[in-house]
């Protein structure tokens, strides 16, 4: 009768051991796929980051350009150098211009389609560094968001302006205003074939007090797209240290 009783606790016991270790092997198994989705995610939202500190920094060269001539114009309206100005738009192109200065509408278009993945798909719970998924929320939900209402405001300031001079009436200004695409593609490639027109566009735009005044009030409103621009760069640089931290220690 002991004997029974011991060959079926035996039994028993072997049944159990064999559940406890195929329950262990199928966890490590699970843990093991986390883990290989988990650098996956880690490694797009990576190459995504790259890919957005390039285009943050050639924003902010284009923003600097920007405000450089800006704070020049609105400290020197009556006494430009238009000389100087036109030798500078010709030589820095596409970089600093009259037409950017004054009709372009400077949008973001930030690359964080592998960030709005991994929010809207769920798989930012697979990633297992909370620091990392606290500042995946403040980049996407926080500091983009506060740097994309500034840039709205300072579209909205400047859709008002374009508003105002397609409201004047100046046979000079709405000349200055038709171009072709062809020659706007010349002149951004840097050509000289439109030195003279540089000129008579600066001094056009000289002669209006609101463009003085819209200039004014956009150099003021670059001040804090520049302060949440350099924000939302920094984190995005604290993000790609914490994100290539976890891959190299994993790796």
């Amino acid at each position: 009768m002991k004997n029974g009783y011991a060959h079926y606790l035996l039994d028993f016991i072997v049944i159990v051991l064999g559940i406890s270790v195929s329950y262990f092997l199928n966890d490590q198994k699970t843990e093991h796929e986390k883990s290989e989705k988990e650098q996956v995610i880690l490694s797009s939202l990576l190459s995504d980051i790259e890919v957005m500190e390039a285009y943050i920094h050639s924003r902010q060269q284009t923003l600097k350009s920007d405000s450089l001539w800006m704070d020049y114009l609105v400290t020197h309206w009556d006494r430009v150098n238009q000389d100087s100005m036109v030798n500078e738009f010709t030589k820095t192109r596409f970089h600093a211009s009259f037409h950017n200065l004054f009709l372009d509408i400077r949008e973001f278009h930030l690359p964080i389609a592998s960030f709005q993945m991994v929010i809207q798909d769920g798989s930012l719970n697979l990633i297992s560094n909370t620091e990392v998924k606290r500042l995946i929320n403040t980049v996407v939900f926080l500091s983009k968001e506060q740097l994309l209402n500034n840039v709205q405001q300072e579209m909205d300031l400047q859709l008002a302006f374009q508003d105002r001079l397609m409201q004047d009436g100046d046979p000079e200004l709405i000349s200055m205003l038709s171009v072709t695409h062809e020659e706007l593609e010349d002149r951004f490639a840097g050509s000289l074939d439109y030195t003279d027109q540089s000129r008579d566009e600066i001094r056009v735009i000289l002669s209006k007090p609101y463009a003085k005044n819209y200039l004014s009030l956009k150099f003021r409103h670059r001040y804090f797209v520049n302060i949440f621009l350099r924000r939302f760069a920094a984190e995005v640089r604290d993000l790609k240290g914490l994100i290539r931290a976890e891959i190299d220690g994993r790796g």
